[in-house]
């Protein structure tokens, strides 16, 4: 799971570099991220705070591809009231299309539909008789999974090379062993833009 985003990452930069000049229009986006994580089980959804990187390159029309990276802190891992895992999201590498739903001189609306893996983490009380839980604490579990993300956002022109991404919210699914969350993401930041657009 490490590694896949990095070779998916040098993929698209590699498609970057190689498509037509009339193609090379490319934007870096770096922010501020929160997650909102809502497991199924009673009173165990949690807040966390991090941080969000894109680029993404236009293709042709209104259509982009984008290649999406967060990662969350200050989440503990939680364990039901049942015992049962739950995990939390922490590293995410999302890639998909990208379109723009209108061309504004100052204004920019766009949707998205990312799809990749997810690592999470989880903790699960560490049985007696094994080790008293006052001495050993729960057992930490890592788990990468398949996640996906349905959301847009708004940028914003500050200069030529220069805008703001005003906000993007996302809905984000993951299955991690068989318990759905149905999270919600939001970010805001600055994007870098290169070429002619």
């Amino acid at each position: 799971m490490r590694k896949l985003p990095v070779y998916l990452t040098l993929m698209f930069a590699f498609f970057l570099f190689s498509a037509p000049r009339t193609f090379a229009q490319v934007e870096f986006f770096g922010g501020y991220s929160y997650l909102r994580v809502n497991n199924n089980a009673p009173n165990m959804g949690s807040n966390a705070n991090g941080w969000e990187a894109s680029m993404s390159v236009h293709l042709i029309g209104s259509l982009g591809a984008e290649a999406d990276f967060s990662n969350h802190y200050g989440i503990s891992p939680m364990v039901a009231p049942d015992g049962s895992r739950h995990f939390v999201p922490k590293f995410s590498a999302l890639y998909g299309p990208r379109f723009n739903i209108l061309s504004l001189p100052r204004v920019e609306p766009y949707v998205h539909a990312l799809f990749g893996g997810v690592n999470g983490v989880a903790e699960v009380p560490t049985s007696p008789s094994v080790c008293p839980s006052s001495v050993c604490g729960p057992t930490r579990l890592e788990e990468n999974d398949f996640a996906m993300a349905l959301g847009g956002g708004v940028n914003v022109k500050a200069t030529r090379h220069i805008w703001i991404h005003l906000i993007q919210a996302d809905y984000l699914r993951i299955n991690f062993s068989g318990n759905p969350q149905n999270d919600t993401r939001i970010s805001t930041g600055l994007v870098l833009r290169f070429g002619r657009w």
